[in-house]
């Protein structure tokens, strides 16, 4: 299965190698660059370091290139799975739902197209894995808990250095941990709370080397993250800065009101609140005075039941359903692999050779020469590149029609019309969901018999990491399907958990048949 998954991964770098960028991609390279050139105190790109810093490392390891980034990336994306598999395998399910995690996380059309590009998906979900099973294995292995907890708080640090949104994981972890733990609460507050502390060590090591070096703060997206919510649901008739928002209300309320059930049809619109800052600011005014008057508003919207409840019915679950369940056609707007030949146009990096000039199937030709012992018995690069192309054709390649997978089967692309799997992977989860809100008190009033522990921590932790994957993309209106990606893994931890526990149901279930059957014969 590990094969398979490599082979599908490399079909994918052979089909685009000169797609490697998509719309958030390129900072991370401007950083890393301005790092090996030693002009790191002029840069100031508004993103964390974390990525910009694993590409130095890889350069210094391999060199500057962007296939080197791109590999490494799609053995990473395997790496998650992997440790998805193990943390299944942990809580006691049977190795078949540990190989079914393996392949759910690992094989998915939209997971491996993602690998293929720059930016901080791939990284952030290896390390939130990570981190997870370091947590399961102090949880459910009796791992050194505070050796375990120790590794949690690195791995999250890292994490938080690499993509700040993940806090909402890294909580999910750290009250897991502390909440699943078998051992004494103040042991339990001691282990909870070195892992914060290594955390925030790791995470504020950057501006600690800032300061030192006396390097300027380049700012953040904070500014951006809270535009969305201000924009979308923050009050203009009352409320903080009323002048100020006297002069973008007409705007706004025109916006808002183009706002239809499902979104609207053109993508570029959703990005209208940035338009709304522009009006919210006065001549004269710094980009640090508009921060404090968006801020003030952010946290007005926040703090207000009724505005805060209008955010969340009217677009946070809104948006969360796009996401997880492929809703309409706004929402399944991830541009396929082709439509990011615009950005390796626009943005050159020769520095990390992209574009590469490769075309679809000449890495294969180039780069696979096998020495002459083995050249022999392992198949020729017209083979290697026809099975790859057999693979590309299972479902992964771009279409607008349903493809033939096996057997009479057909199956999405992911980058057609029509819902792809994530649709049964979400529906998994929150049948998941509602198995352990409803089994696990019913089995403690003794009205069920109890599932195992290990089972239900696994399934807790799946569901929830899932979740708070998709939560802040979703709060913060960017329910669009790219952000499925950091969902995607623990979707698919999910599915395999739901289908082990109806597993040690059915097993349960037959086990007391027997006994009852032999008792009667008896």
């Amino acid at each position: 299965m590990i094969g398979l998954a490599l082979m599908i991964h490399l079909a994918f770098l052979v089909a685009w190698p000169d797609h490697f960028i998509h719309e958030d991609g390129g900072p991370y390279l401007i950083q890393a660059e301005s790092i090996l050139r030693g002009q790191y105190i002029e840069d100031a790109v508004k993103r964390p370091y974390g990525v910009a810093v694993f590409l130095v490392l890889l350069s210094k390891m391999f060199g500057p290139h962007i296939l080197v980034f791109v590999i490494a990336q799609h053995l990473m994306s395997v790496g998650t799975a992997l440790l998805v598999a193990a943390i299944v395998r942990f809580a006691g399910a049977p190795r078949f739902f540990s190989l079914l995690a393996f392949a759910l996380a690992a094989l998915h059309g939209r997971i491996i197209h993602y690998d293929n590009t720059i930016g901080a998906e791939t990284i952030s979900n290896f390390l939130v894995s990570l981190a997870a099973f370091f947590a399961a294995g102090a949880a459910l292995r009796n791992w050194p808990a505070f050796l375990a907890s120790a590794c949690v708080g690195l791995v999250l640090g890292a994490l938080m250095v690499c993509r700040s949104a993940a806090i909402g994981q890294a909580a999910v972890i750290l009250l897991w941990l502390a909440s699943t733990l078998d051992t004494r609460f103040l042991r339990r507050l001691g282990v909870l709370g070195l892992a914060v502390f290594l955390a925030s060590a790791v995470y504020l090591t950057p501006a600690v080397v800032n300061f030192v070096i006396g390097k300027p703060a380049a700012g953040n997206e904070t500014l951006a993250v809270m535009a969305f919510v201000v924009g979308y649901s923050g009050d203009f008739d009352h409320g903080v800065h009323l002048e100020r928002k006297e002069q973008a209300r007409e705007f706004v309320q025109k916006m808002r009101a183009a706002d239809t059930r499902n979104g609207w049809a053109d993508n570029g619109e959703y990005q209208w609140p940035f338009g709304a800052l522009q009006r919210l600011k006065r001549s004269g005014d710094s980009d640090a005075d508009l921060e404090r008057v968006v801020r003030d508003i952010f946290i007005e919207t926040l703090t207000t039941p009724s505005t805060l409840y209008r955010h969340v019915t009217r677009h946070f679950l809104r948006e969360m359903y796009f996401l997880l369940f492929d809703a309409n056609s706004v929402a399944r707007r991830t541009p396929n692999p082709q439509a990011y030949e615009f950005f390796v146009n626009r943005d050159t990096y020769p520095f990390f050779g992209s574009p590469t000039g490769f075309k679809s199937g000449q890495l294969v030709h180039d780069y696979y020469k096998p020495w002459w012992p083995l050249s022999r018995l392992l198949p020729t690069a017209d083979q290697v590149q026809l099975r790859l192309s057999q693979l590309m054709g299972h479902g992964y390649a771009p279409s607008s029609d349903l493809v033939a997978f096996c057997c009479g089967v057909k199956v999405s692309t992911e980058y057609d019309d029509r819902a792809g799997p994530i649709v049964w992977f979400s529906s998994a989860t929150l049948c998941l969901a509602l198995v352990l809100l409803i089994g696990v008190p019913a089995g403690r009033a003794g009205f069920i018999r109890r599932s195992p522990r290990g089972l239900v921590a696994v399934g807790t932790l799946m569901v929830l990491l899932a979740l708070a994957s998709a939560a802040l993309p979703a709060f913060l209106i960017y329910g669009l399907n790219r952000y499925a990606y950091y969902a995607i893994p623990f979707l698919g931890g999910s599915s395999a958990m739901l289908a082990s526990l109806l597993f040690d149901r059915i097993r349960a279930f037959r086990s007391r048949a027997g006994d009852t059957a032999g008792r009667a014969s008896a």
